[in-house]
């Protein structure tokens, strides 16, 4: 018999077969750019949110940006995908520009005396105290003071917030993010409503006062 003869007859109209090896494979660089595509809407999404800090989201973003260029390349040249060899994770790097709090200064806003420092404050009081002044300055004129975030170097942040009774001044290493300073806000009026009484009495002071932020502080500098 013939090798004609072997093959199986098909029906008019019917499609020809195709053998499995002939199906067509995944492109990888299409999978990848996928992927990276998904990061980047996820951060987007993180720093709408106030997840993650300006400084992160720079960082990161410029780190799948070089990827996803790299997918393309591969896409548009036909060349098999190439990455360059940097076995740094996304997640070392997001830590890495993570704003850390290494010290917070609890101003008393009545008397303009300092009540108490956790951690380590490095910034002069040169640099403090003018905004500090600013600050006072408001509340005397009932006014009521917008937090203040600034950069003091080439990593060290600033954050004031003034309360009702003290003033908070936080020193962090790296931009914080939006969700820090709204955490330390909140821990910020749990020490002024924990403390209210001693405060409406004047009898405030180091030795007898609650302090929400201690945690705060001592978590991030473990961290």
């Amino acid at each position: 018999m013939s090798d004609d003869a072997k093959k199986p007859i098909r029906k008019l109209g019917e499609k020809p077969t195709t053998p499995p090896d002939a199906a067509k494979k995944p492109n990888p660089a299409e999978a990848f750019k996928a992927t990276v595509e998904a990061k980047i809407q996820g951060i987007l999404s993180e720093f709408a949110e106030g997840k993650i800090s300006r400084e992160q989201f720079q960082v990161i973003y410029a780190r799948y940006s070089e990827q996803l260029a790299i997918a393309n390349a591969a896409l548009m040249t036909g060349n098999e995908l190439s990455q360059n060899k940097d076995n740094t994770s996304t997640i070392a790097v997001r830590s890495a520009h993570q704003g850390k709090a290494t010290g917070l200064m609890i101003y008393y806003n009545r008397s303009g005396t300092i009540l108490e420092t956790l951690g380590e404050l490095t910034v002069p009081i040169s640099v403090i105290g003018p905004l500090l002044n600013d600050f006072s300055f408001l509340m005397t004129g009932n006014k009521r003071a917008e937090r203040l975030v600034k950069k003091i170097g080439e990593k060290e942040w600033l954050l004031l917030a003034m309360g009702r009774y003290t003033t908070i001044v936080t020193q962090f290493k790296h931009e914080p993010a939006q969700i820090q300073i709204r955490e330390l806000e909140t821990l910020h009026t749990h020490f002024e409503e924990a403390n209210r009484t001693l405060f409406e009495t004047e009898k405030a002071n180091s030795n007898n006062m609650a302090y929400p932020f201690l945690e705060f502080v001592e978590k991030r500098l473990k961290g």
